[in-house]
């Protein structure tokens, strides 16, 4: 699994992580995150919580990915 982050113009992603090369045709779930809200740094223990519910939630999401 691989996170990063970017902005979405128009229909398409751009993001600055080239890193993101090794993963060209595999499928993704985006998320888009609402600007009108503030954002603050969390510790690894609060960012692996929210991200194990995420997953949680989205289960059938992730299943459909797999496939």
């Amino acid at each position: 699994m691989f996170a990063t982050t970017g902005i979405i113009q128009g229909n398409t992603v751009l993001t600055n992580d080239y890193s993101l090369e090794q993963y060209n045709g595999r499928k993704v779930i985006i998320t888009v995150l609402d600007e009108e809200k503030s954002f603050e740094t969390i510790s690894n223990e609060k960012l692996f919580a929210v991200s194990d519910a995420l997953i949680s939630k989205n289960m059938e999401a992730y299943k459909e990915l797999a496939k």
